[in-house]
């Protein structure tokens, strides 16, 4: 992925971004009730869409339980499944009266609400305690990794830097991602809101961007999971991976079940360095982020900087300006990298897989969301692979109950599956994690293959269209 951006083009979407929130919060006071198309929603951060009813995300931002950043994040979208996977529930139409300020036009098709989704979240919650967030022992594993994390950081920057070491910092950085900041950028860790926020914030401190993965996995790949036109996650390997089936053929795919593992290492250089041009755009792969949420702006800029200077410079300063240390600093990237990288790929990416949308495997969105999820997804292994994943071996459950803490997903597995057998939607769970490397290289050469060749002239074309639709 290539990124042009001139001083000029920073210096504009700098100060589009900072455009202060109190205009959104003062038009949606301004606002009286009527009718809204989806069009005029979208043109509209200060409001949002829940089935067939328009509110102010402005206004309730700030009253909402689960902290701000949430609502501010759907600022002029859709957010009717957004609060059914979160919440688990109805949406509370009486309670939230106050902010109602319209209807969506009668030209306008609502998003249903599933009511077979709603009786399975009903047993669910019935089977785990406390709403499903976060068990006690869960904060030991938090304490004891955080701590490992931060010893073996110290000890590489104040005393000798092996490779061995940087490799270990990597992988531990890897197990921060997959058990603490995605527990708390799901909202899963408390009630409280604020606990959440803070150690989501520790996305950041691996390298990565709490705003950015807020809007690929919250906003958009949670509700589109591989949609052909809208699921960002199947479009990001692009032109070195064919994962979207509607994405034109270029002849290094037919490879691509092979140097995908490479390809993963390498991912994390994109992570922790190429995706500060998204950053600087307030954007991912081309969707906008609510100006609903631009107070995290500037702090998103200025944690990506703290980042670099605590993971490049200090260890130059202090372990000396050499090769070695650089190497050290690469070989920390790949591992973190490819340890994330590798899971989420089997997760999506396996033989018989569903796509959803044009070009897809026959699944659409007018079908369930359960089917929608459960279809697009797999998991792999048992509890003991979960206690060290963050529960992502659970992809199925994950993805229909995303604010259920992954200590839970083992225990919930059983009903998820039952319930998937009785509606006669394909529930898929691998025993181990070679049978799903297996399926996820047979899916991946698959995707690669074609009978027709290409001519070098055509290829350029192809690849030229691709890297142009990066920027779009």
């Amino acid at each position: 992925k290539i990124y042009l951006i001139s001083c000029k083009s920073c210096t504009a979407e700098f100060s589009a971004a900072m455009a202060p929130n109190a205009e959104a919060a003062k038009e949606s006071d301004n606002l009286t009730p009527g009718s809204f198309t989806r069009k005029d929603v979208k043109a509209r951060p200060d409001i949002m869409i829940i089935g067939n009813e328009v509110y102010s995300a402005a206004n309730f931002q700030h009253q909402h339980p689960g902290g701000s950043i949430f609502v501010s994040m759907f600022g002029g979208r859709d957010a009717t499944e957004a609060f059914m996977e979160y919440h688990s529930r109805r949406f509370p139409r009486q309670r939230m009266a106050e902010h109602l300020v319209g209807t969506l036009s009668a030209s306008e098709k609502a998003t249903p609400v599933d009511e077979a989704y709603l009786e399975l979240a009903k047993e669910v919650l019935a089977a785990v305690p406390n709403r499903g967030f976060a068990p006690p022992r869960y904060w030991a594993k938090l304490v004891l990794l955080l701590g490992a994390t931060f010893w073996l950081e110290a000890r590489l920057l104040l005393g000798e830097r092996t490779l061995v070491g940087a490799l270990v910092l990597g992988w531990l950085y890897g197990l921060v991602g997959l058990n603490i900041q995605h527990d708390a950028n799901h909202g899963t860790l408390s009630r409280n809101g604020k606990i959440n926020w803070a150690f989501g914030l520790f996305q950041d401190y691996i390298g990565g961007s709490s705003i950015l993965w807020l809007q690929e996995h919250v906003v958009l790949h949670h509700l589109f999971c591989n949609d052909t036109e809208l699921d960002p996650d199947i479009a990001l390997g692009a032109p070195a991976l064919r994962l979207n089936p509607t994405h034109a053929h270029l002849p290094w795919y037919s490879l691509q079940h092979l140097y995908v593992f490479p390809g993963q290492a390498l991912f994390g250089f994109k992570l922790l360095f190429l995706d500060f041009a998204e950053l600087v755009r307030y954007q991912w792969v081309g969707e906008k982020i609510s100006p609903l949420a631009n107070y995290m702006y500037l702090p998103s800029i200025l944690m990506k900087l703290a980042f670099w200077a605590r993971f490049v410079l200090a260890p130059l300063a202090c372990n000396g300006w050499t090769l070695h240390t650089l190497l050290c600093v690469a070989a920390t990237t790949c591992a973190g990298a490819f340890y994330l990288a590798f899971f989420f790929t089997l997760s999506h990416n396996f033989e018989g897989v569903g796509h959803i949308g044009p070009g897809g495997t026959g699944l659409t969105r007018a079908d369930s969301f359960v089917k929608r999820q459960a279809e697009t997804s797999s998991n792999v292994g048992g509890s003991w692979l979960a206690v060290l994943n963050g529960g992502l071996n659970y992809q199925i459950e994950h993805h229909l109950f995303p604010r259920i803490h992954h200590a839970h997903y083992a225990a919930i597995a059983p009903l998820v599956k039952a319930h998937c057998e009785k509606h006669g939607i394909k529930y898929v769970h691998y025993p181990h994690v070679l049978a799903n490397l297996r399926a996820m290289m047979a899916h991946l050469r698959k995707l690669g293959s074609t009978d027709k060749p290409s001519s070098f002239a055509g290829t350029l074309k192809t690849l030229g269209k691709v890297l142009l639709d990066k920027h779009d």
